[in-house]
Order: structure tokens, then sequence, then C-alpha cells
């Protein structure tokens, strides 16, 4: 018998809105990670990218807090100012009628604004590690309530710059808040690292739910010259409503976009350097459907969640098997069927070989043909060459004689 959310102890308000949104049945991380986290233990919790992570962590929170206390009681931290508008929408969702409850905090916003709204009392906060640790040592957010924080993307909140911010943040909070870090995927270099901060943590790695319709992963081989033209036929070829192309250089951008556009493909940049205000626009316009694919670096995309994405393509090899993971899993969300297509060089073959291998992904080589992708046809391996003056295997008696007569001289010779 398949475990239910009521099974799980999730609160009834909470159960109320799942079943209005006919969620009945949790997917795998959501059945292992909750009890943990509902028994207050702190956890390393890992699973693919779209397989409900999210609520994994916001329905045991948001049922053990208490909505009478006007305190932060937890705290959401995440790499980037889309995540964090996107988890406290879902929390916000959660809690309808509670317009204050859940507030975000993001840098490049006016600090006396965001000083302002924590007047409201939000017991709930989700943000972005380095305007938070700034508003705590001004000391106007204060800590000392706070019963859980999160990690979100923690392989990555760990890395890039956000290592010491997100250390400085647990060491505000008290030393038995519980500490919890999710991400797709967890190396050993992270669970050390949580080791600091955390306190018999249990690690949970979750499989993808059953019965998924799968993603296939696949690889073309082409001239470096002829990338964008690859990258236009495979677009055509696929034909699908959504798909996002990951480029390793932003140079490089300015060409695919003309060419796509030129050839009627309408596509947009997602540019980190762009304003939030646009990046937000070009997202929610993706989102709506508006343009079919969206280009981006590895940086502009992080921390984005954008539903119903049918096809990734890797125009540039992924730097290491972690990060083709993440750009592979914004497909194929919630058990839903997705394509991931990489387009490679001759000498760029052994990079996806070796992804394969690390991942235990198999990513089969397909090659284009009359509008259809067919495997790569089997090389023929070339006849053995001939002894110098032997004559063919299957030459004809006349053939040979010929051959002898060359030999003397050839005809017409005394």
């Amino acid at each position: 018998m398949s475990t239910t959310f009521a099974d799980l102890q999730i609160s009834a308000p909470l159960l109320t809105i799942l079943r209005e949104r006919k969620m009945e049945t949790p997917t795998p991380v959501q059945s292992e990670a909750i009890p943990v986290i509902l028994a207050g233990r702190d956890a390393l919790i890992e699973s693919p990218t779209g397989t409900g992570k999210t609520f994994a962590y916001l329905l045991p929170i948001l049922s053990k807090i208490n909505m009478e206390q006007k305190d932060v009681q937890a705290i959401v931290l995440a790499p980037t100012h889309e995540l964090v508008v996107q988890i406290a929408r879902e929390a916000e969702s959660l809690l309808p009628g509670k317009d204050t409850a859940v507030m975000s905090i993001i840098g490049g916003v006016d600090v006396k604004r965001q000083i302002e709204r924590l007047k409201k009392k939000p017991v709930l906060i989700v943000a972005t590690p380095g305007r938070l640790l700034e508003l705590i040592d001004q000391r106007k957010l204060k800590v000392h309530e706070v019963k859980t924080v999160v990690v979100d993307e923690a392989d990555r909140m760990l890395d890039a710059g956000f290592g010491k911010p997100v250390q400085e943040v647990m060491k505000k909070t008290l030393r038995d808040t519980q500490r919890l870090l999710f991400s797709a995927t967890i190396a050993e270099e992270v669970v050390h690292t949580a080791e600091i901060f955390t306190k018999d943590a249990a690690v949970i790695r979750a499989a993808a739910p059953e019965g998924a319709a799968g993603v296939a992963h696949m690889y073309l081989v082409t001239d470096p010259r002829k990338k964008v033209d690859t990258l236009r036929r495979l677009l055509r070829l696929v034909n699908v409503r959504s798909s996002i192309v990951f480029v390793n250089q932003i140079e490089k951008v300015d060409e695919i976009v003309s060419k796509l556009n030129y050839h009627h493909l309408p596509c947009r940049l997602l540019h980190r350097d762009a304003t939030k205000e646009d990046r937000a626009r070009t997202l929610q316009q993706f989102r709506d459907g508006a343009f079919p694919v969206l280009i981006t670096t590895d940086v502009s995309a992080r921390g984005i969640d954008i539903p119903g994405v049918e096809c990734i393509v890797h125009y540039d090899p992924a730097s290491d098997a972690d990060t083709y993971i993440h750009r592979s899993g914004r497909t194929g969300r919630m058990g839903r069927a997705g394509l991931v297509f990489s387009i490679i060089t001759t000498q760029e073959q052994f990079i996806v070989q070796k992804f394969s291998k690390q991942t235990g992904l198999p990513i089969a080589e397909k090659f284009m043909t009359h509008g259809a992708l067919e495997d790569p046809r089997p090389v023929r391996k070339p006849a053995p060459a001939q002894k110098s003056g032997a004559p063919a295997k299957n030459a004809s008696p006349g053939k040979r004689n010929q051959n002898r007569a060359h030999k003397k001289g050839g005809f017409g010779t005394k």
C-alpha cells in the first residue's frame, strides 16, 4: 500500500490544500525526508532535480510552525534571487490568507523597505545568505527563535563563494537548531563541510519517482564550424514548445541568437548582467510560451525552476558530471518525459563518455537524417591491401593473364 501525505502526519490545513491540488501521494524524497524533518533531526537530502524537494521541506516545516508566535521560526537559504522568489511563492501558496507570514530577502533591494517589512513579523524567511547576514548583524532580524534552517542547492551554496556566509548564518542560530541540506547531488566534500554545523545528520539519497516517463540522453557529433546549424536543425527536428540551451561563453550567444531568429526560431538570452526586472520578465515570458528557446549560461540559470521544459541542449559540454546533472535536471521533472542533447566535436566525445560512466546514465550517439534521429551507421572495415603486383583475389583468368603480361613488359613486346 502506497504512503499518503496523511500517513506522514502533515498538518490538517496543509492536507486540505494538497487534496485541493489533487496531490495525495508523496514522491520518494518526500516520503523519506518528511518523517526525519518532523522528528527534528539534521539531514542531508539528495534527490534528482524535479522530484519535489521544495515541498519535502516546506510541508514539515510549515506543519511545525506556530502561527500564533510572531517570531521567525524557519529560514530557507538559496543561491539566487529567482530561486528565493520561487520558494517564497510556494510557501505562500501553502498559507492562504496569511500574507505576511512569508518574507523573501535578497540583495539589490532597498534595505530600508526590508526592515519595514520585518516589522510585520514573518514566521518563515527565504533569503540569499549575504543580505540575510547583513540584517542579522544590524540587529534588525532576530534569529533566537529559529527552529530550522534549510540550505537549498547545498552543493552550490557550500561552494562558489557562499560557504562562509552560510556557515556564519548557522553560527548566529542556536546550537539545537535543526539544519537541513537539500541538493540534486551531494558530493563527499559537501558531506564533510556539513559536519561542521550539523549533528548526527541523517543522509537520505532518494530516487526519482517510480513509473517516471524518463529522460533520454543523446549526443550529436559535428564540425565546430557547423555547431549553430546543428543546433538549428535539432530544434526544428524535436519541435517542442520549450527548450533551454546551455553555453559556456556568453560571447557565443549573439551569433546563436541571430541565426536562430533569422531562421524563424524565436529565442532569448537570459543574461546575468540584466536587471532583476528584465530577467524576471524574460523568465515569465518563457514560462508563458512567448518564445520556445531560452539560451543561458550555468551562472545565469542557477536556481531557476521552470516546469514543463521538454528539451535541454548542452551547446557546450558541461564543466563536470554534477553540472551535467544540474543542467539536464531541468527537463523530465516530476516523472515527465524529457530530451537531453549534447552537441560536441569529435575531440569532445571523451567528455560525454566520462559523464556517462560517472553518472551511470546511458548517453547514446545519434545523427540527424531525413528529419529523424538515427543511430550512427557501423563503420566498415577497409579491405586488406593487395601485395604489389599480385592479382586481385576474384580476378578472372583473362585479368590474371593481363597482369602477367604487364610483368613481362606488356603486350606487343618481343
